[in-house]
């Protein structure tokens, strides 16, 4: 019974020696500070550069007055150019969804041909050939549409003014029964109001730098010519291509001034 009782309480010393042997090897408590997450971009001021091109479309063209004095009947027909544009602004991100900016841009390389067909006393056939340009400032608001791997779809709308410039146009013609002839409307320009809608995508090439592709529907109002010059084929004021519309595919740099810090790194710490 003695012997038992020392075996029983040599097994409890054997235990009791191990377990403080694995408290021993386990080493201090590791105490992790609080986790710090990375900072969510919800705003802040930006830079924006686009370039891009816009088949264009009109409503009519027409001669003030119309039908020119001493016509009785006219008819008229046209096709504008494609049009190449570069502009730049400055915007501001109120959010993760909603951003609005100021823009400026120019738009050149666009061409207007225009042919018409009067009929009076004396009839004319026409065929008229100028350049267009414009100078935009648009004010614009998006709405960001959320963001899957990256990419952000978004969709907005602007208002703005266009001022629209018409070149020295080139007339050339015939007076049925007399023959041919020609000459040059000098050019004109004119202010309208603009509006558009646009839909797109903005890629995160970084932490402060997003690419953007969209599609733009650019009312432009108004182009108007200058006055005829006196050896056009008929007596008219000038004439204007109405409701142009640019349908633009736009390519765009945003560039955020205002980038958050990068998250700090985790503490940990041993005691």
């Amino acid at each position: 019974m003695r012997r038992l009782s020392l075996l029983a309480l040599a097994g409890f010393a054997a235990i009791a020696f191990t377990q403080a042997a694995d408290a021993a090897d386990m080493g201090s408590p590791v105490i992790r500070g609080p986790v710090v997450e990375a900072p969510v971009d919800e705003g802040g001021w930006y830079l924006r550069g686009d370039i891009g091109l816009g088949t264009q479309t009109a409503k009519r063209w027409q001669y003030n007055p119309n039908p020119p004095l001493g016509i009785t009947n006219a008819t008229y027909q046209h096709s504008l150019s494609s049009t190449m544009f570069l502009g730049a602004g400055i915007g501001y991100a109120f959010n993760s969804w909603f951003r609005a900016d100021m823009t400026l841009e120019y738009r050149s390389g666009g061409r207007f041909t225009g042919r018409d067909i009067l009929v009076g006393a004396q009839s004319y056939e026409n065929v008229l050939n100028g350049n267009m340009s414009s100078l935009v400032g648009m004010v614009n608001g998006y709405v960001d549409l959320g963001k899957w791997w990256g990419i952000t779809p978004y969709v907005g709308a602007g208002v703005g003014y266009a001022y629209n410039r018409m070149g020295a146009t080139f007339d050339t013609g015939v007076v049925v029964g007399v023959g041919a002839s020609s000459g040059v409307i000098n050019g004109g320009s004119t202010g309208n109001f603009a509006w558009a809608l646009m839909a797109g995508m903005a890629w995160d090439v970084s932490a402060s730098t997003k690419v953007e592709l969209g599609y733009r529907y650019l009312n432009l109002g108004t182009f108007r010519s200058g006055a005829p010059c006196p050896t056009c084929t008929t007596a008219v004021q000038n004439y204007e291509i109405k409701d142009v519309v640019a349908h633009d595919i736009r390519l765009g740099l945003r560039y955020n001034l205002s980038t958050p810090p990068v998250a700090a790194t985790p503490v940990v710490a041993r005691y």
